[in-house]
């Protein structure tokens, strides 16, 4: 009741001793009863410091893998890789072929229906228009950081399909999603309170995009089978997704890399010195929660 009730299991175990003490309350003499109300403020009171105070990324039981530590403002690149080690979705943007951007007769522009199934040519009165879609993403198993994000996908889906007109895409991600990953986890510079300064908005709130082509992978290839088994192991109802989609694996080619982690705007960083970090090498390597 507790895990479904609060989201944290430390608050479940502490909550569920005192259960047990008010059980016996009802169970033992008269003589013992009078301690309920001790035992209702101490209840009470262990849900209510839960709440406030929360647990850490690294005492969350919900983590899949366990979460590598942030970087420093200065390790760019390590950052970039280490958001693309640590996240598993984000959204995928690719040019649609359902609408496009036309100016009227009235020489107002708006989004219109594509006429096909797919994209109409870019004349002077019809332009492109990005189209954004949440999906799930590894760069590896847990121990194994490639910096490649990997997908699961179908032709079936809007996204993949527009890649048939044009495979350019661009992945955006934000460390806001972090809970998303390990339940209890909290991060104030992402988190909108009342009384905070967190916002997914919020420069210190690290934000990235990476830019490039969607590559689809050969079926029975080493790095089909690396993308399959990352996907698998971090995603695991994907194994139960419906077999009669025509499934493909895919990665993104990586060409430009955007990132803001701090005040300042923007850091372009080079792709080869991203790819050149080693991120799960010596003691603090990800491993799998077992």
């Amino acid at each position: 009741y507790c895990r479904c009730c609060c989201g944290r299991r430390r608050c479940c175990r502490l909550q569920s001793v005192f259960a047990i003490m008010m059980t016996m309350t009802f169970t033992t003499s008269k003589r013992y009863g009078r301690f309920m109300p001790i035992v209702l403020v101490l209840t009470l009171l262990s849900g209510i410091l839960e709440f406030a105070y929360g647990s850490s990324s690294n005492e969350s039981e919900d983590c899949l893998c366990t979460l590598l530590p942030r970087p420093s403002l200065d390790h760019k690149e390590e950052t970039a890789r280490w958001m693309v080690h640590s996240l598993d979705w984000g959204v995928l943007s690719t040019i649609s072929t359902r609408v496009e951007s036309v100016v009227d007769e009235n020489g107002e522009q708006k989004v219109v229906h594509s006429s096909g199934s797919t994209a109409t040519t870019t004349t002077a009165k019809s332009k492109p228009v990005p189209f954004g879609n949440i999906y799930s993403f590894v760069d590896g198993e847990c121990d194994d950081s490639t910096g490649i994000p990997y997908f699961y996908g179908t032709y079936l889906d809007q996204t993949f399909a527009d890649t048939l007109s044009n495979s350019a895409i661009s992945l955006s991600l934000t460390e806001a999603s972090i809970p998303s990953v390990c339940g209890t986890s909290t991060l104030k510079s992402c988190t909108i309170s009342p009384t905070g300064y967190g916002d997914p908005e919020n420069p210190v709130c690290a934000r990235l995009v990476l830019s490039g082509m969607l590559e689809v992978l050969t079926p029975g290839t080493a790095e089909y089978q690396l993308a399959k088994k990352g996907l698998f192991q971090r995603h695991p109802s994907m194994a139960f997704w419906p077999a009669d989609h025509e499934w493909a694996f895919a990665k993104l080619n990586i060409q430009d890399i955007w990132l803001i982690d701090y005040f300042g705007g923007a850091s372009i960083l080079d792709v080869d010195a991203y790819y050149s970090i080693d991120l799960t090498s010596g003691d603090s390597s990800a491993i799998l929660k077992k």
